[in-house]
């Protein structure tokens, strides 16, 4: 049976989830840092999720002034779900949710290296506006 794929933009997510989805991606700086984690997406402007049978799949979330600026933080898909389309709809029910919202930003860390990422931030209508030791800024203007 094929599980189906739920989108939220619901904020809270249980803190098992979150460890659950974060401690195999083994990011530094949430090490030990759950609460903290926990807190900083209860309280972001947007946050967009992936669920499949209750478990966290997905999740994109961002800050900024809700009008001229936005930074997405985080745009992370489980490595099990990559290539999927999931990371498209998201992002998808993420710019509508922003659509009012003049420059969204990503600012993508090490791991964003590989050409086929890049072009799909393109491809969704990003620009890259620079890039510096494996480092890249995207921006993409309200049409």
């Amino acid at each position: 049976m094929i599980a189906i794929v739920h989108l939220s933009t619901d904020k809270y997510i249980s803190k098992a989830s979150l460890i659950e989805f974060f401690e195999p991606k083994q990011i530094k700086k949430y090490e030990d840092r759950y609460d903290e984690l926990h807190y900083a997406i209860k309280n972001s402007d947007y946050v967009v999720t992936a669920w499949e049978d209750g478990r966290l799949i997905g999740i994109l979330r961002s800050s900024g002034d809700n009008t001229f600026t936005q930074y997405i933080n985080n745009f992370l898909i489980h490595d099990d779900y990559v290539s999927r389309g999931i990371a498209s709809k998201m992002l998808n029910l993420y710019l509508q949710e922003t659509e009012d919202v003049d420059d969204v930003y990503i600012i993508s860390g090490r791991k964003v290296t590989k050409s086929f990422t890049i072009n799909w931030y393109l491809h969704k209508g990003f620009e890259q506006i620079t890039s510096l030791d494996n480092f890249h800024v995207f921006r993409r203007s309200k049409q």
